[in-house]
């Protein structure tokens, strides 16, 4: 079966390798990724990962593209993970095409890794997905989900009006990177104060 990335945006490309990577990369770069890099590239992520070095940080996302799938043109999700290492270094772990982000896709995502000699994975960071956290929870019994922060940060955002959509975002952000418990709660009440009327949701 033939299997071929099509009609990805590169402003969407971009947003997702700066988002799971923390690094801006050039146009070049990104052009690259929607020309073909990533299926071509997928092999050798593969390899590396059989290492078994352990990641104590896992990041997933997942982006819907179309493919050409035997000489017809779907629309798939494709899966997206890096890990953090003990010493910081982030390395993408793997891109892998599946049909949704359902409990069952995720699960199988995740032992695809596992059996790929994913392991010391401590923390999962993604998205609020539907099915997610109980996948994370199947197959990671004693790690701990966490919801992504940028993630975070726009559903925020996108549920202000539109006039404290500036203000409210740059609260939201003062919290997430406060520099103790106690600032963060002392200002996440202020935000709860300020909000719950004008913008309930």
């Amino acid at each position: 079966m033939e299997m071929v990335i099509i009609g990805v945006s590169t402003r969407r490309v971009s947003q997702i390798t700066e988002e799971l990577c923390g690094t801006t990369f050039s146009k070049t770069t990104v052009s690259d990724l929607c020309g073909g890099w990533i299926p071509s590239r997928a092999a050798g992520i593969t390899t590396r990962l059989r290492a078994r070095i352990p990641f104590s940080f896992l990041f997933v996302d997942a982006v819907y593209t179309k493919v050409r799938e035997d000489g017809r043109v779907r629309s798939r999700g494709v899966l997206i993970s890096y890990g953090i290492n003990e010493k910081g270094y982030r390395t993408i772990l793997s891109l892998k095409i599946d049909d949704s982000e359902s409990t069952d896709a995720w699960k199988n995502y995740f032992d695809w890794l596992k059996g790929r000699g994913l392991k010391g994975v401590d923390v999962v960071v993604s998205d609020d997905h539907g099915g997610f956290v109980s996948a994370v929870q199947k197959a990671f019994q004693v790690t701990t989900w966490q919801r992504c922060q940028a993630h975070f940060q726009r559903n925020v955002h996108d549920r202000l009006p539109k006039n404290l959509k500036s203000e409210g975002t740059d609260q939201v952000k003062a919290i997430l990177h406060a520099p103790d418990l106690t600032v963060a709660r002392t200002l996440l009440q202020s935000f709860l104060d300020a909000y719950q009327e004008k913008a309930p949701s």
